[in-house]
């Protein structure tokens, strides 16, 4: 569970949050309290890209894990601003590839996607062999520049290496555990990729005094590029039913991690992708993103009334 500095939890007033800041009445409360009592919690995360507003409901845990997949957007940010290939270029994805020993697969053979398609059915083909373009110094570079060291607000970042001389493809692919940042962070980068690196400032309902928005400078194409893949995640991609009848117009990128012998995944977005107004962040304990974090998502935000 992610800790607030001075050592206090990170719950608020789940009926005072929904009712006051938000005005979404009933957001999923018997399913939220039923995932809560049975141990097996689904993390609902969300923000106001107006207003700055934070919920995350009572008892349920902030997660601290790998991102899987999601870090495949920091990769992207980091070859589009440093030019280290071609976006429109296309690679032919044949549904694996070895690396140092160990088959990494994607869920099918893709055939050939250039960069945009690439984020949006998750290519692990693709980005294993951009990550061969990227250092990890500058991984890390482009990793911070997207808040995965910096701290949420009041509550504590999760793990993040200063340094590492591990193979950049480990942290592409979201499979080093030195960093596992917390479900707030990533709810964060979804922000930041909605509004073109800038937000208002992010908070929770109990820190009601003013602070200074978390920005992050890159070119208006790079935004647009990520925006662009985290689109086609939904309308085409690993978050296809997230949102079928694209009502919401939502923008997604999904995430899958190993949890011992197991999975977790977790899934961030915005919406409406064409004037973002809503951040949001999902993450489940178990099972794949197609098994778990998209279905808990799609009921998530379809059961809720945004404003």
């Amino acid at each position: 569970m992610t800790q607030r500095k001075d050592g206090t939890s990170n719950s608020i007033g789940r009926r005072y949050f929904l009712k006051s800041i938000f005005g979404l009445g009933a957001v999923l409360n018997d399913k939220l309290e039923a995932d809560a009592k049975s141990g097996d919690d689904v993390c609902c995360l969300w923000a106001d890209l107006h207003t700055g507003f934070v919920g995350f409901p009572t008892g349920l845990r902030v997660p601290e894990a790998l991102g899987g997949s999601v870090m495949k957007l920091i990769a992207a940010a980091a070859v589009l601003e440093e030019g280290l290939l071609d976006p429109n270029h296309k690679v032919s994805c044949p549904g694996h590839i070895t690396i140092d020993g160990e088959t990494i697969n994607c869920q099918f053979a893709h055939g050939p996607v250039d960069l945009t398609m690439a984020i949006a059915v998750s290519c692990n083909y693709y980005f294993a062999h951009a990550a061969k373009l990227i250092p990890t110094s500058l991984y890390l570079q482009f990793a911070k520049k997207l808040g995965m060291d910096t701290p949420f607000c009041k509550y504590l970042s999760g793990k993040f290496p200063n340094e590492s001389s591990d193979p950049s493809y480990t942290f592409v692919l979201g499979l080093n555990e030195a960093m596992q940042p917390s479900g707030l962070q990533l709810l964060r980068m979804a922000a930041l990729i909605a509004k073109n690196g800038q937000t208002p400032y992010l908070h929770s309902a109990d820190d009601l005094e003013p602070g200074q928005p978390f920005l992050a400078t890159m070119q208006n194409a790079t935004w647009h590029r990520l925006q662009q893949g985290m689109e086609m995640a939904v309308k085409h991609g690993t978050a296809k039913k997230l949102d079928p009848e694209n009502e919401m117009k939502i923008a997604a990128k999904t995430g899958t991690s190993k949890r011992g012998l197991k999975f977790q995944s977790c899934i961030i977005g915005f919406f409406p992708y064409d004037e973002p107004r809503h951040a949001f962040f999902v993450g489940a304990p178990n099972g794949t993103s197609q098994e778990s974090a998209v279905p808990q998502a799609h009921k998530f935000l379809f059961s809720t009334t945004w404003p």
